[in-house]
């Protein structure tokens, strides 16, 4: 769920609507989509934190074995994450964006707004690549757990 959270929204919807509207009609769509894809990684993250806590419980014994943490610790900093993308940068973007929108190119303050709003854009998308890196690893990790 989580990956197809950023795969389908980050790499394939996000770019396409980028490319298809103006600006504007593009940042609007693509704010409302992007809270419900925080939403679905959400739901993913809890299922990968549940899986862990079940690991944790039922089946390892004693030390924690270096592909459990291969496994466990990309995931869990992975979630952090996304709920620091999700509920604090994601309102200032929405802020901004919407107070771009409604403000006049000749304004004052309107260049400094668009240039944290595009700062605040790359720390996002870096974010979202940071998951996928991490998502990836857990993968990995599981990969070799179950060998």
């Amino acid at each position: 769920m989580w990956l197809s959270a950023i795969i389908g929204f980050g790499m394939i919807a996000a770019p396409i609507l980028h490319r298809s509207l103006p600006p504007k009609e593009a940042g609007e769509l693509v704010s409302q989509i992007l809270d419900r894809a925080h939403l679905v990684g959400w739901y993913g993250a809890l299922m990968s934190l549940t899986s862990i806590i079940i690991y944790s419980l039922r089946v390892s014994t004693g030390a924690a074995e270096p592909a459990f943490l291969l496994w466990s610790l990309p995931l869990i900093l992975a979630s952090s994450i996304w709920w620091v993308s999700w509920k604090k940068i994601l309102p200032k973007a929405n802020n901004l964006r919407i107070a771009i929108n409604n403000t006049d190119e000749s304004e004052v303050g309107f260049t400094e707004a668009k240039k944290v709003f595009d700062e605040i854009h790359k720390l996002s998308v870096a974010l979202w690549k940071g998951c996928l890196f991490l998502i990836l690893s857990s993968i990995a990790g599981l990969a070799w757990l179950s060998a």
